[in-house]
């Protein structure tokens, strides 16, 4: 009656909300019957058994608790519905499968309320119904709120088959350096994924707006477009995200984890220079602030060797190098960063192909030169090859003197030393490559003593030694 008063004399502004507002008690009561009715079920099960059968004459009160929770959550729903955020056919059949385990629950309650011993068949077969009923009706409800791939988004490519979903997308490769970042794919998108796409999917569709792709985004919801290309002020997206958290319209709603300063500005920054469905980020036309930011927000290393870009090798030389048993493969699709293995060559390498080498020493940054006969005079010149970041010297006769060429190597991060004479002349070393991350020294005249000692005074740097890893 208080409910009507309120709606007939105007104490509210709009009495839709009334409505809105107890259907969103559906999230909290709807558990309510999926815990009594399986309660319910499991002890209707139970007390087949002589040593639960005392609690028979009160399995019906169970049933009973379940049918009314299941009106409220019935009730509820209902008045949720009617916000309109919803896919209309999941909607459809979540409603009617709901109100079937109101039915199927009642018809439990009156039917074992009876204590009697006939249609026992029926009686079960009340009871699987119900437990059918609620795992569906509670999928599909799942699918409403979390979207329909929720529940098989990480599933194995098989199990995605049988329920007839397509296999699951390569994921992108993690960026490394800034000029592989792409400002929607990598930055934006996975924005969306994280923090936006549980209300704007297809199954919840909020303000009838997708997020699931660059063409629903730029197609816009309800009031029209969310994105105005080249202007973020005047973008209904870029609005709400920088509302104060308090205000009706701020986005992500209530309750889930707002954007942060960083991915702000990078929403901000691609609307403005252009809402492109791709693009890289070093290409388009970016300050130097938001530069760093996108540093920062993809955890990359600004002093990386790899934010360099560096000119096209000589072809000739290329061309003489294997010729001289070198393999050589460039690293990056928009850069000339170069990998050189000489450890399929049928012969041990020689000061004049080191000569060679040094001409790429711009380009040149992952190395094998296992098993290749490597000297410690061969090492001066390789000291040489400045951008190294990667360099394999395993299995060459090389010492404590010879390693020591490679002290101005700064970009250095892996050191594959595994099979050589190296000892305590690493103690000299290690302090002067400052980037190093991992070194191999198995098969070396390391002792356990000296490789406890390094990984002690080196936290951040994994040491592989024997079959042990230190870190």
């Amino acid at each position: 009656m208080e409910l009507i008063l309120m709606l007939n004399f105007g104490f509210l502004e709009d009495p839709a909300d009334i409505l809105i507002f107890f259907g969103r008690f559906h999230p909290l009561v709807v558990h309510l019957p999926i815990g009594f009715l399986i309660l319910a079920a499991i002890a209707q099960f139970a007390s087949r058994w002589p040593k639960f059968q005392p609690i028979q004459p009160f399995l019906h009160y169970l049933w009973a608790l379940g049918s009314f929770s299941a009106f409220l959550a019935v009730l509820f729903g209902y008045l949720l519905s009617l916000s309109g955020d919803y896919d209309t056919d999941t909607l459809f059949w979540h409603q009617w499968s709901g109100i079937m385990v109101l039915a199927l629950s009642l018809a439990c309650y009156l039917v074992f309320k009876k204590q009697g011993k006939n249609a026992q068949f029926v009686k079960w077969s009340l009871v699987v119904l119900v437990a059918i009923t609620i795992t569906y009706t509670g999928h599909l409800g799942g699918n409403l709120t979390h979207g329909q791939t929720y529940l098989l988004e990480y599933a194995p490519n098989p199990i995605r088959g049988m329920a007839g979903l397509p296999p699951k997308k390569e994921p992108r490769p993690k960026v490394t350096v800034l000029d592989s970042a792409d400002i929607y794919l990598d930055l934006v998108q996975p924005m969306m994924d994280g923090k936006c796409v549980s209300c704007h999917n297809p199954g919840k569709k909020k303000g009838d707006l997708l997020l699931t792709s660059y063409s629903e985004l730029m197609k816009g919801g309800e009031n029209g477009e969310v994105v105005v290309v080249g202007d973020a002020g005047a973008s209904e997206l870029f609005r709400r995200i920088t509302l104060p958290e308090n205000h009706d319209d701020f986005m992500p709603s209530e309750g889930k984890r707002p954007l942060t300063d960083e991915e702000v500005d990078i929403i901000e920054f691609w609307i403005t220079a252009g809402a492109f469905p791709k693009g890289y980020v070093t290409k388009l036309d970016s300050k130097k602030e938001i530069t760093e930011t996108v540093y920062t927000y993809l955890g990359l290393d600004k002093n990386s060797i790899f934010n360099q870009t560096v000119d096209p090798p000589n072809t000739t030389l290329i061309d003489s190098l294997t010729d001289n048993g070198f393999i050589i493969n460039r690293l990056m699709r928009d850069n000339y960063f170069l990998d050189a293995n000489f450890s399929l060559s049928e012969r041990k390498i020689a000061r004049t192909d080191l000569d060679l080498l040094l001409n790429l020493k711009e380009q040149l940054v992952w190395l094998d030169l296992s098993h290749s006969g490597v000297t410690d005079e061969h090492l001066q010149k390789l000291g040489q090859l400045e951008n190294l970041v990667k360099l394999n010297l395993s299995g060459n006769v090389i010492s404590d003197n010879g390693i020591q060429h490679l002290s101005k190597l700064a970009h250095l991060e892996s050191l594959n030393l595994y099979d050589t004479k190296v000892s305590e002349g690493l103690i000299d070393l290690l302090p002067k490559l400052s980037r190093l991350k991992s070194i191999y020294l198995w098969k070396t005249h390391i002792g356990d003593t000296l490789a406890v000692r390094l990984q002690e005074e080196y936290k951040n740097l994994t040491i592989i030694y024997k079959r042990e890893t230190y870190k």
